[in-house]
């Protein structure tokens, strides 16, 4: 993610821009107007969210910062491990593979595909439509439904942590405000003391420190962090729905190299393999050719 480039070109060119019309950077330092409003915004973050949901924002906050494990490697992986196990369902029958869907982390043919043994649940994810497959009992549509309902549950928990700091970033002008509030409150009450103008200006201009750090850290922190965590729950999601069309085509009566070709398409551009990538994976891992 480019968050960090971006956090430094847009406070850069305010402060760069604040130091031309004379400022000093002294003057942005008001701590009591930084206590006040990320305080405010932490109890509330807190408040809000269940504990669940604080432990999945923590990772994808960090992971914002990370590469992402989600690419055209990791799906080339995948597509490659749905091909040979359809292929091997095709050429030997469901029970081939009935020992690696049992036991995926002794399986020779997933050992083969590290990319996808990184992700616990879309292991879960494959193994466990693959055996409500083998069994028989499960019509078309009954299959469709019930990915498609537990890929949507994924989708919402994987929202969550973009939806919190996405509300979260609507409340900071308000916490800028109230930090300006209190400021002023103290800049008014000081008068009886005998300060002066300039100190009296002093003291407002430190107050309406709080409204400036609320705007920027909503459209410029917290913003851009609710939109990176959405963009990575979005290409998060992918592999599972690829592993969806691949098996609804395979259900369907499709070949393999058509199934896959199905899950393939759901992927976005920039992480998809090209079928010569896909076919030349294929030759490399399993020692078949893309084709029937």
């Amino acid at each position: 993610m480019n968050i960090g480039a971006g956090w430094i070109i847009a406070f850069g060119c305010c402060v760069a821009g604040f130091i031309w019309l004379g400022g000093h950077l002294d003057q942005l330092w008001v701590p009591q107007e930084y206590l006040i409003i990320f305080g405010a915004a932490l109890g509330t973050l807190v408040a809000s969210n269940k504990w669940r949901n604080l432990k999945s924002l923590s990772r994808s906050f960090f992971r914002i910062f990370l590469p992402s494990n989600s690419g055209k490697n990791a799906n080339l992986g995948l597509l490659c491990l749905m091909f040979e196990l359809l292929q091997r369902i095709k050429r030997d029958g469901a029970l081939s593979i009935e020992a690696d869907i049992s036991e995926p982390l002794q399986s020779e043919l997933f050992a083969k595909y590290p990319t996808v043994l990184k992700s616990k649940r879309l292991v879960e994810f494959i193994t466990d439509y693959f055996r409500m497959m083998m069994d028989g009992t499960v019509t078309l549509g009954q299959l469709e439904s019930v990915m498609a309902q537990e890929i949507e549950v994924m989708n919402q928990e994987a929202l969550e942590p973009s939806e919190s700091i996405s509300s979260l970033a609507d409340s900071m002008p308000a916490f800028g405000i109230v930090a300006a509030i209190i400021g002023v409150v103290h800049a008014l009450t000081s008068i009886k003391t005998g300060i002066g103008p300039g100190e009296i200006g002093d003291l407002i201009s430190q107050a309406l420190i709080g409204t400036l750090l609320g705007v920027f850290s909503a459209y410029a922190m917290m913003l851009p962090i609710s939109h990176s965590m959405q963009q990575l729950a979005a290409a998060d999601l992918k592999p599972f729905e690829a592993v969806k069309e691949i098996l609804i085509a395979n259900y369907s009566n499709f070949s393999p190299m058509i199934a896959v070709e199905y899950g393939r398409k759901v992927m976005f551009t920039d992480q998809r393999p090209t079928m010569t990538e896909l076919s030349e994976g294929v030759m490399a891992t399993s020692g078949n050719k893309l084709t029937g």
